[in-house]
């Protein structure tokens, strides 16, 4: 019964040397794939494109910076999605909510503790905020006690501002009981305050906003507050600096103040989820070295952003970038190419290890099958070899020659590469010796019947 072709091809594939180069050098590439895979179970993914932060009012300090953020995140392929809130507080249950989209914010120094929101970092303070109170002409106060019995604006709900000026007039038994405290922003208090509807106007900004100079301009009509006792407080509230605003600090031309002020100040932080991926963090803190880096009326150079008065403990890139910079590879490539370049450099360390040991063995053990393949017809070449060596029975002789063709015929059909033919021919000239000392016993066989029958 003849045997299917496509049978016959099948086994002789099942028993050629390509396929076993194939299963060994398949083995060492499978398990560089499977070093690899394990390792980018370790290795961040690539950063999403996109990211949203959310800031304050559309006409605050916190949205311009953000802006500027988002100018420098699309110089490097990202896209910094900036949505305004109403303040720091705002800001905070934003952050805080798993179901919100931002992982980013500007947050003012003190207005929680980290205990209470684990899953937010910082990355650092970024400038001063100073605090302003602007009072109408006709008062006069020493301390904050003294507005007792005054309407004073403290701030819109959800911002920063009130939430510190509140309890700064709490600890002054300044309260909703002893004072009229209006939940008014600077833009609706301002009106009252020169209208004279209103006594007293708190302001945390920057000493270039547009509503410290209209009111500093206003100083026949309204005082600007000296903080008293101003080292008492920063000694009560950590997150709190005292600044001096100098005489002409506001306005040179115009002699405003005309005299130094003292002031306290909180810092503004830069806040993050602690899920941000890592790249995106180096970035905020790459655009807040070039934005926050310039200095102010109250700041020198570069003394921002830096990791004093933080709202939440550092995250770890963060603290590398204060200690060392950016990381090496983001110092002369550019951002895009730097991460790229990190992450293949972690996925070739397993590469690397395992490449080397395995360009050692995996040729060899080649090498090795191939000869097996040749070299275990030895071990049943030497048992007839050492048979036939003292045979003289004819009928055994041929059955042992029988045997040996069949051996030759399989030896010449075994599969190996052409450079390992020579060991398929030395095999086969052993094998003929043997096959030449049993025909020898043959032939004497057929000599002595011819003779006997002589």
């Amino acid at each position: 019964m003849m045997q299917n072709p496509y049978i016959k091809k099948l086994v002789r594939f099942l028993r050629s040397h390509v396929l076993m180069s194939f299963i060994i050098y398949g083995a060492a590439v499978g398990l560089l794939v499977l070093a690899l895979w394990v390792t980018f179970q370790f290795v961040k993914p690539l950063p999403p494109g996109k990211v949203v932060m959310v800031t304050g009012g559309e006409g605050g300090a916190y949205y311009a910076f953000a802006k500027e953020y988002a100018e420098f995140f699309k110089a490097h392929g990202f896209e910094l999605e900036v949505r305004a809130s109403k303040g720091s507080m705002d800001n905070l249950a934003i952050l805080s909510d798993p179901e919100s989209e931002a992982q980013a914010a500007f947050m003012q120094g003190g207005i929680t503790t980290p205990e209470e929101h684990p899953n937010l970092e910082s990355l650092g303070s970024l400038y001063f905020e100073p605090v302003w109170l602007f009072t109408s002409k006709r008062l006069r106060i020493k301390t904050l006690a003294d507005l007792k019995g005054r309407k004073v604006a403290v701030g819109s709900e959800g911002s920063g501002t009130s939430h510190l000026v509140l309890q700064l007039l709490a600890e002054n038994g300044v309260t909703p009981a002893t004072a009229s405290l209006l939940p008014e922003g600077t833009d609706q208090a301002i009106p009252g305050l020169l209208g004279r509807k209103i006594d007293a106007l708190f302001v945390i900004a920057g000493v270039k906003s547009p509503a410290v100079r209209t009111l500093s301009e206003a100083y026949k009509t309204v005082n600007l507050y000296s903080f008293d006792r101003a080292e008492t407080y920063v000694r009560t509230h950590r997150f709190l600096e005292e600044l001096t605003l100098p005489q002409g600090g506001i306005d040179l031309m115009r002699n405003l103040p005309a005299h130094d002020v003292t002031l306290l100040a909180p810092t503004a932080n830069l806040v993050v989820r602690d899920d941000l991926h890592p790249a995106l963090k180096y970035l905020f803190l790459l655009a807040a070295a070039k934005i926050n880096g310039k200095g102010d009326m109250f700041a020198a150079t570069n003394q921002f952003p830096n990791a004093q008065a933080v709202l939440f403990p550092l995250s770890d890139e963060a603290r590398n970038f204060y200690k060392s910079g950016p990381p090496f590879l983001m110092r002369y490539l550019p951002f895009q190419a730097a991460i790229t370049v990190e992450r293949l450099k972690i996925l070739l360390i397993p590469l690397l290890t395992l490449l080397f040991p395995l360009f050692k063995i995996t040729p060899p053990a080649y090498r090795w099958q191939i000869r097996r393949r040749i070299f275990k017809w030895y071990k049943q070449l030497k048992r007839l070899d050492m048979h036939a060596y003292d045979l003289t029975d004819p009928d055994e002789a041929r059955a042992m020659l029988e045997e040996l063709e069949r051996m030759d015929r399989l030896v010449l059909e075994t599969s190996v590469p052409l450079s390992y033919t020579d060991y398929i021919y030395s095999l086969r000239l052993h094998i003929r010796m043997i096959r030449q000392r049993l025909e020898k016993v043959c032939c004497t066989d057929g000599e002595r019947a011819r003779e006997t029958e002589a």
